[in-house]
């Protein structure tokens, strides 16, 4: 069986699971297991701290104060070692 195969037939099982507990430790046995490919939406939101960040360097850039630069300008400055 190939790993395709194997990948189908564990969905189609976890799919006709109906019983929660059941859910639930399966979720968190893979969870311990492989973090990193189970990793939870909190994990992926933005903090309140990294939101008023980013709202500050917008501020700042309105400003005048920083100049935010284009994936062309970034290039083109790393590739000529500049730093305008």
């Amino acid at each position: 069986m190939n790993s395709a195969s194997i990948k189908l037939d564990l969905l189609e099982r976890l799919a006709g699971v109906r019983d929660e507990s059941v859910i639930k430790r399966m979720a968190e046995l893979l969870q311990k297991a492989f973090p990193e490919v189970m990793s939870t939406e909190d994990e992926d939101d933005i903090s309140d701290e990294e939101y008023a960040s980013f709202q500050e360097e917008l501020a700042q850039r309105d400003r005048g104060e920083i100049r935010f630069y284009s994936e062309e300008e970034s290039i083109r400055m790393i590739r000529d070692g500049s730093a305008e």
